[in-house]
This record gives structure tokens, C-alpha cells and sequence, in this order.
């Protein structure tokens, strides 16, 4: 058994989950309270959580790695990496409506725009590319995220168009119409809310050029009531019986859905930002942002800040983290 190859695909799951609290071996009983080690626990001795993030966590024991816990919460309904069908698909109906809408906008799918080494700008191909109001209107670049771009790829694209004035929109496509079931976000989900201040942009078969923008709302656990003895300190104790929000679990408010062509403006400059929990930056953009005003309670959101403060940066290294 490979121990220090387990420990960085540990370490490797809890940066794209978000979480660091089950690296160490240990997670909670959900009937007890009590810490346990995946080494001595048994799927018995379950349900188990993350004392973390309080999300639901896993006991997975195995033949070729060290017994460990993992996050288990639900996923977005993205569309798989190996989906090119679908991915081709939303790209086609997109670029369809937008050529329907600015017919002089010279829409195409997959363009290259050449390297000018002279400015020493790379080569780069939109998925997505034209101009709002005609031939001489707004240039837009449109990426629909495929779930195996790396967050330093995401970075360096959105750079790329940046240096050539080119807003970006970044576009992660749904097999279904997304609801109001709470679920974890994948770590590019994450970035692109940081990156449109609060939202991601998701688009599902049968919307056009029309996405619907979604925040990552406060998700909250009812905490158990809960007393016991300690015979350390010979004390009796209890705790619980209250609400916690979750750290890598949220709650998803939709906005109202835009049109791409309608209802978005040039952000220009958009300033070099960290994403809170997140060891990357996002280098200084330019982006297409919706017209909305906020439609969720921030105040109330930044009530739940202080339960988790940043985390020191784990020892993993950056092509680890990319891999």
C-alpha cells in the first residue's frame, strides 16, 4: 500500500471539494457525536459526518489504499466530460439563436483567433464567438465549460481574451433544468460564482441563447441535542439542538433567466480576485455580466461567514491540485 500516494489523493479530493475536515482519518457519528477513525470504524457504526463542514461523509474501506472517509453530498446535473454530444449540441443551439438574433453578428462555433506575436497574444478558440449588434457591435467570446478544464486553464483562457478586450462568458451546461435541491458545487462552479460576483450561468437543453443565473445560497443542518459525562473533567455536558450552516453544501436561488444578447453588459477590468476557501487567483478579466440586481439576501449570508474562517494553504502542490 502506497500511504503517501493515498495521503495526496486525499488531499486532492478535499481541494476539489472544498473541505479539508476528513484528511486526518476521522469523521463523527451521527448517533454519538463522537469522532472515528476509518482505520476501526465499520459500516455499522455509520451514519457518519464531516465535523468539518457538517456534510454527510462516507466510509470507504479498501484492498490497494488506506482506509479513509470521503465527502458525499449531490453534484449539479453537468454535463459528463464524456458527453461531446450534448456538449456540441448546447454550443449549436446557442450560436443558432444568437445568429437568428444579430444575423450581421458573424457567429461561428470552434473560430480560431490567431496568435499576434507582435502583442504577444496566444492563439485561442472560442467555443462560441460573434458580435452583438452586427458586424461592428460587441465582440463576445462564450465558453461552455467541459467538466475536464482545469482552474489554471480557465484562468489563462480568461487572461487570454482579457488582453484582446474580449468579454467572456463562461457557461456550464445541465442535462436538466436545475431546482432548489441543495448540492455541492464542483471547484470550477465555485470560481465562475466568485468571477460573476455571486452567480454561475447555467443553460439546459431547449433555453436558446437564454441562461438562467443561479447563487449558492446558506444551506443549513439541524444539529442534534446531545448530553453526555465527561469523566475528564468531571463535568456533565451537553451541545447541539441548534442550526449550523454547511461550508461545501449550498442552497441554490435562481435568478431570472437572461437572454445572452439582452440582458448582459461589458465588465471591464474586472480585478484580480482569490474565491473565498480557494488557493488560486483569478488574474484581472473581462467579463459579460447580467443586468440583475441582487436577488438574494446578502446580509443575512454574511451572518454565516464567521463559522468558517479561510484555512491555511494545505500541502498540496499546483499540478497536483491541476491534475
Amino acid at each position: 500500500m502506497n500511504t503517501e500516494h493515498t495521503a495526496i489523493d486525499r488531499i486532492r479530493e478535499a481541494h476539489e471539494v472544498g473541505c479539508y475536515g476528513l484528511v486526518s482519518g476521522f469523521a463523527k457519528q451521527v448517533k454519538t457525536g463522537n469522532d472515528i477513525n476509518a482505520e476501526s470504524a465499520l459500516k455499522r457504526d455509520g451514519p457518519f459526518f464531516c465535523g468539518a463542514c457538517l456534510s454527510q461523509a462516507i466510509l470507504r474501506k479498501c484492498a490497494e489504499r488506506k482506509d479513509h472517509f470521503a465527502h458525499h453530498t449531490p453534484l449539479s446535473p453537468v454535463v459528463p466530460r464524456e458527453e461531446t454530444q450534448r456538449h456540441r449540441a448546447c454550443m449549436e443551439e446557442i450560436c443558432t439563436e444568437l445568429q437568428k438574433v444579430h444575423p450581421d453578428g458573424l457567429w461561428e462555433i470552434d473560430r480560431p483567433i490567431p496568435e499576434n506575436k507582435g502583442k504577444k497574444l496566444s492563439a485561442v478558440r472560442p467555443d462560441i464567438s460573434g458580435r452583438i449588434g452586427g458586424k461592428n457591435g460587441q465582440r463576445l467570446a462564450i465558453e461552455i465549460q467541459a467538466s475536464s478544464m482545469t482552474i489554471p486553464k480557465i484562468c489563462k483562457r480568461s487572461d487570454v481574451y482579457h488582453r484582446r478586450g474580449i468579454p467572456i462568458l463562461w457557461v456550464v451546461p445541465l442535462l436538466e433544468p436545475i431546482n432548489s435541491q441543495a448540492f455541492r458545487a464542483r471547484l470550477y462552479e465555485r470560481y465562475f460564482h466568485s468571477l460573476y460576483f455571486g452567480r454561475v450561468y447555467y443553460w439546459w437543453p431547449g433555453c436558446g441563447e437564454t441562461v438562467t443565473p443561479v447563487h449558492y445560497g446558506v444551506a443549513r443542518r439541524y444539529i442534534d441535542h446531545r448530553e453526555w459525562y465527561d469523566t475528564d473533567a468531571g463535568e456533565h455536558r451537553e451541545a447541539g439542538g441548534h442550526f449550523m450552516p454547511y461550508k461545501i453544501i449550498k442552497k441554490p436561488i435562481l435568478g431570472q433567466p437572461v437572454k445572452i444578447s439582452k440582458n448582459f453588459y461589458e465588465y471591464k477590468d474586472r480585478p484580480e480576485f482569490r474565491p473565498r476557501y480557494e488557493r488560486k487567483s483569478v488574474p484581472k478579466c473581462t467579463i459579460w455580466m447580467d443586468k440583475l440586481p441582487i436577488w438574494w439576501d446578502a446580509e443575512d449570508e454574511a451572518k454565516f461567514e464567521k463559522y468558517y474562517p479561510e484555512e491555511d494553504d494545505q500541502d498540496v502542490s499546483e499540478s497536483e491540485s491541476e491534475s
